[in-house]
């Protein structure tokens, strides 16, 4: 199944006038190297990779070159790479950090050669003394399935299009059908393995449970922080979505809880927004903080909390955290595809005030910025 953003690494690869390397980013399990290799295999065009998780004497052999010119020869020699329009896909590029050395070459002495990278914490890659070189690479950041993808993928093409087309109007029975099938996918997420284990009639929640099972032990092995403060983390970001995030949320001192969720941002876990006033010299207020998947926030929310339903959940006090799940789906819908390049915020009027946007979207293009309410509600007031 072809992702909805697809199209947009498509025209990065055909774009002769950018020579840029393109940096395909986001976290585990959400399809990167799948999206790759499918946008690649429909150009037609010759391309080599190689993965340097799975592929580890490549990645020892890439390690110790000198220089660029012997990373070039180990390509031409030992990967069968061609200089002639061929296309590099380097996937996990973050386990051979020399890498970062050549992206400046990449672009400039390699006119054969476009490069692509791709990985789940690509800021191991440009990290100690090695900066993210200026002008010289474009990213794309890839999130799990949209609420399109997931119709797709459990055989709803019809009704992925209608959700796609965003009709002004929609007959009440079919918005009530589609209202059903997005609460299930506020309950599984985008997982794309998980979607696919509900398409085959099995359970999503141990699919889950394990890739968030596999990412914990990948960020212990890789981040210096005590391995349950992990867990704790994401909990804490689940239990509070929607709301201004604070450090005390975390079991841990404010300069750990700083740390750990910076990390947790950079692998594409952890998702922030920060907000903005109207007087710039009073906007010290606190980010929002969501979840990468829909699936993880409803695995990580506290037991206590009951099952959350757009149609079913009707206490007052129980539609606060039902808000919550919603407006972390609207932001992966707008951080997701052709708005990807766009910047999200949020805005409030002053600290002391409760008049606030959820989301303002600065679509520079269009020159101008587009503010986004969420109500988890089905009849909206119209104040």
């Amino acid at each position: 199944m072809n992702r909805d953003v697809q199209p947009i690494l498509a025209q990065m690869l055909k774009d002769e006038r950018q020579r840029e390397v393109i940096l395909v980013e986001g976290a585990r399990q959400v399809g990167k190297s799948y999206l790759v290799n499918q946008a690649l295999a429909d150009m037609g065009r010759a391309y080599v990779a190689i993965d340097l998780e799975k592929d580890r004497k490549t990645a020892r052999l890439i390690d110790k070159t000198a220089d660029f010119e012997d990373f070039r020869a180990l390509m031409r020699d030992q990967c069968g790479l061609r200089e002639d329009g061929s296309i590099l896909f380097i996937d996990e590029a973050q386990e051979c950090p020399v890498l970062a050395r050549y992206v400046k070459s990449f672009k400039e002495d390699w006119p054969g050669v476009r490069v692509v990278l791709t990985g789940s914490s690509m800021h191991r890659l440009f990290e100690n003394d090695t900066r993210i070189p200026v002008g010289r690479t474009r990213s794309l950041c890839v999130f799990p399935f949209s609420f399109a993808e997931f119709l797709r993928c459990l055989g709803h093409a019809e009704a992925a299009e209608i959700v796609r087309a965003a009709p002004v109007t929609i007959a009440p029975s079919r918005h009530e059908f589609l209202l059903g099938l997005y609460d299930r996918y506020l309950h599984v997420g985008g997982f794309p393995e998980a979607v696919k284990a509900l398409a085959a009639g099995e359970a999503a929640e141990p699919v889950i449970d394990e890739i968030m099972g596999t990412l914990q032990d990948d960020f212990a092995r890789k981040e210096d922080y005590e391995p349950a403060l992990f867990e704790e983390t994401i909990r804490a970001v689940a239990n509070h979505v929607g709301s201004p995030s604070k450090y005390t949320h975390l079991n841990t001192t404010k300069y750990q809880a700083k740390k750990v969720l910076a990390a947790l941002q950079a692998w594409h876990l952890v998702l922030e927004v920060r907000p903005q006033a109207l007087d710039p010299q009073h906007s010290d207020f606190l980010p929002k903080r969501y979840l990468h998947d829909l699936g993880v926030l409803n695995r990580q929310r506290s037991m206590a909390v009951p099952s959350l339903s757009l149609l079913q959940t009707l206490d007052p006090p129980l539609r606060t955290p039902l808000g919550g799940l919603f407006e972390n789906a609207v932001l992966l819908g707008l951080l997701e595809g052709a708005s990807a390049k766009m910047k999200v915020g949020t805005w409030r009027k002053s600290a002391g005030s409760a008049v606030e946007v959820d989301f303002v979207m600065d679509a520079v293009e269009a020159g101008c910025k587009i503010p986004i309410e969420c109500k988890a509600t089905l009849a909206v007031r119209r104040r």
